[in-house]
């Protein structure tokens, strides 16, 4: 059964994430015809050639602190000008 490469996320009840994969799932007594499905990922699927994408997916979102594409939130101290509700009477 080999994988196509396409997945999706489905929700449950409680909260947690279920990734799903497509297969190609042979047929019993037809040469060379197969049906797609969908089902649970095991740890070994991430590990195939077609499921490569996902994974640069996870090192793609996430930049590290060093990373030049990412250049970080700044902290911007308060000033009385900007902020209204800062001025005294």
């Amino acid at each position: 059964m080999a994988l196509t490469g396409r997945f999706w996320f489905k929700k449950t009840w409680s909260g947690k994430l279920i990734l799903l994969v497509e297969e190609k799932k042979p047929r019993r007594f037809k040469r060379d015809a197969f049906t797609l499905r969908w089902r649970e990922a095991k740890l070994l699927d991430l590990a195939e050639a077609p499921m490569q994408p996902l994974m640069d997916l996870g090192r793609i979102a996430r930049p590290t602190p060093g990373s030049r594409r990412f250049s970080g939130l700044r902290i911007v101290a308060p000033s009385s000008e900007t902020n209204p509700s800062a001025k005294s009477a």
